[in-house]
């Protein structure tokens, strides 16, 4: 019986594959993970801008420039277990709970529109990651382009989707810098919760370019 079963399966399974309806169904299957941001993550981004820390290079210094600010969460591609040197240039060694580094990382994997609904909506500005890979395809133009269209940018920035503790009064998220071919950074922010409100404790630099 239980070989019939399976043998019925696979012939469905070579009848559907021959169908529009089966095609969209494979393809529904094979799509990224999706995702809703939730108050708290706004509010997490809301005190980022708020307090991003010095650059760490000249270079990228953003001072006095527009902030564009990419409209998809970035997804990390590097969740390996090395980010423990929470004291490395930074003035602090405050680091986050085991289970907030694992909710952070079972959510880096997808994807999430991110929209401006986050601090001052007028000290930043939305950029679409379509128009991006469009501007550094190949033989695109890449940084040239983007600057022409953009001249008084300090580059691009993309936060991840924040991971919290279970008290949810913690929290972690990536955030990528990229203003050039040699420019740009990669950090953790390290955030906590006191008096309902989020406040950046420590970062950790992951790259520098």
């Amino acid at each position: 019986m239980i070989r019939r079963l399976a043998t019925l399966a696979l012939l469905a399974g070579a009848i559907c594959s021959g169908t529009v309806e089966c095609a969209e169904q494979k393809t529904q299957e094979k799509a990224e993970p999706s995702c809703q941001l939730t108050r708290d993550d706004h509010s997490v981004y809301s005190a980022l801008v708020a307090d991003l820390g010095k650059p760490e290079d000249p270079e990228e210094a953003w001072q006095g420039k527009e902030m564009l600010v990419v409209n998809r969460t970035a997804k990390p591609t590097d969740l390996s277990d090395h980010w423990i040197h929470w004291g490395y240039r930074s003035n602090s060694k405050e680091a986050p709970a085991v289970d907030t580094l694992a909710d952070f990382k079972a959510k880096a994997v997808s994807s999430c529109t991110v929209e401006a609904r986050f601090g001052n909506p007028h000290s930043y500005r939305m950029i679409a990651s379509a128009e991006l890979d469009q501007t550094f395809a190949p033989n695109a133009g890449g940084w040239d382009n983007f600057y022409k269209k953009y001249p008084d940018a300090a580059g691009y920035w993309e936060f991840s989707r924040p991971g919290y503790n279970s008290l949810h009064n913690e929290a972690v998220l990536y955030v990528g810098h990229s203003c050039g071919g040699l420019c740009g950074t990669g950090h953790l922010y390290f955030l906590t919760k006191q008096n309902d409100q989020w406040r950046v404790k420590n970062r950790l630099m992951l790259w520098i370019s």
